[in-house]
């Protein structure tokens, strides 16, 4: 797999100048804005443990390389159609590469997986904490998640940190719905008042053709990370 960790630095207002005129991303729904509070709420329950435990030790964990820490991790996940190409190499790498990750949890760290396509598709429960049990349940959650539909980048970014983790890892393979200014900006207001780091990750195939666009400028705006991964390589690795 090819992961690029050290591409050159870019301008933020050189990508921002380079978006004028792009699409925008199609207007959140009110049934996506609603999961995403409900979520919020749910993971201010916690789950008898009590919300003491999140104050503990911070935990490093690593997605495709990148490496993050913290005490709450969400993952956020494309898994539009164009996932399932190379007989569905990319979808079953990004499958592997975040149960690989959530191992390295502790019981005392929390999590969540939000797949998402044109639609968002989380696991129940908000904030969970990686307990063996929801390590089980992330195990089935994730296998059984399949690849289809359009892409919607913008609902399942404002779902996840609705969450308010310290650490978000963001996968696409998706240049297109771009993030416009006005969106990148609102994202980066929203993990500011969260203090969520964001990583961002890039599928596409053949070697990367441009410096990350706004998916690089999502995680540079964010306190983040950027890798592009040519998914042209991942059906090489064994086990995909």
């Amino acid at each position: 797999m090819n992961t690029d960790l050290s591409g050159p630095p870019i301008s933020i207002e050189n990508i921002i100048a380079g978006m004028v005129g792009t699409q925008t991303a199609p207007p959140e729904s009110g049934t996506s804005g609603s999961q995403g509070a409900g979520l919020a709420g749910d993971s201010g329950l916690g789950n008898g443990k009590g919300n003491g435990n999140g104050n503990g030790q911070k935990t490093k964990t690593t997605f495709f390389g990148v490496e993050g820490s913290g005490r709450s991790f969400v993952y956020v996940i494309d898994r539009s159609d164009s996932m399932n190409a190379f007989g569905a190499a990319p979808l079953r790498c990004a499958k592997r590469e975040v149960l690989k990750s959530l191992e390295s949890l502790t019981e005392f760290n929390q999590f969540q997986i939000v797949f998402y396509n044109d639609s968002l598709a989380p696991m129940s429960g908000g904030l969970l904490f990686a307990e063996d049990r929801n390590k089980r349940r992330a195990i089935d959650f994730v296998r059984n998640m399949p690849g289809d539909g359009s892409t919607s980048h913008l609902p399942a970014l404002k779902q996840g940190l609705a969450m308010v983790p310290e650490v978000l890892f963001f996968l696409t393979d998706a240049d297109d719905p771009s993030l416009t200014i006005a969106q990148l900006l609102e994202i980066q207001r929203r993990a500011e008042l969260s203090g969520t780091t964001i990583h961002s990750i890039q599928f596409n195939m053949g070697p990367a053709t441009n410096d990350g666009s706004w998916i690089r400028g999502l995680a540079e705006m964010n306190r983040g990370t950027y890798t592009y991964i040519d998914v042209s390589s991942i059906n090489a690795i064994p086990g995909n």
